[in-house]
């Protein structure tokens, strides 16, 4: 049986970079590895790169959004770790089958990637690797008053976008019209009050 770890962080928190880094240790103590992102993360193409870090690693796989793992065939490599960038963005399914691999092999799984939409819920995918996991790196990062940042806002032409829009998830898109800001939670719930999205 492998273990199945889960790293989460807000946007900015050196989850990439701590992905690009694990797998350069794993590589250099020369144990079967194999690189996993989703499709959906169109911002670096078939790589893991960080804005923190110059390094970049590139995937093994590219996961389509309704795509299976060949779990046996996984297996079968015998890999040592399998490693997953922006993990939020795969399906439930995806990673009901990578905690498949962790349970039934020696295959060790490492996951990165964010806890929460922009909404301010959870991805359900993340719900799910954090139920499964064995082990959870939480990277804290605080505000000026030692708040933790949570949450994310997204903002379109200096506006909050309205939480009833249907899109989840979290992309770079067009930052001339479209950008993120990591907030507290307390400072989430105090914006949406203000535009009348949360209730009181």
């Amino acid at each position: 049986m492998g273990f199945f770890k889960v790293t989460v962080g807000v946007m900015g928190s050196s989850k990439s970079a701590r992905a690009i880094a694990e797998v350069q240790n794993l590589k250099v103590r020369n144990l079967r590895t194999l690189v996993l992102k989703p499709e959906l993360d169109t911002r670096d193409g078939g790589y893991i790169c960080s804005r923190l870090i110059k390094d970049q690693v590139k995937a093994d796989i590219l996961l389509k959004p309704d795509e299976s793992l060949a779990v046996n065939e996984i297996i079968s490599n015998n890999y040592d770790y399998i490693v997953v960038d922006e993990f939020h963005m795969l399906s439930t399914e995806q990673v009901k089958e990578l905690y498949k691999i962790s349970a039934i092999s020696q295959t060790n799984i490492s996951m990165y990637g964010l806890r929460m939409s922009w909404k301010g819920e959870p991805f359900e995918s993340a719900a799910l690797a954090l139920g499964y996991a064995d082990e959870i790196e939480m990277i804290r990062m605080v505000d000026k008053d030692q708040n933790p940042l949570s949450h994310h806002i997204k903002y379109t032409n200096g506006v909050p976008s309205p939480l009833s829009q249907d899109m989840e998830t979290i992309v770079v898109g067009d930052l001339d019209k479209t950008s993120y800001s990591t907030v507290s939670k307390s400072d989430f719930f105090k914006i949406y009050q203000m535009l009348g999205q949360v209730e009181e």
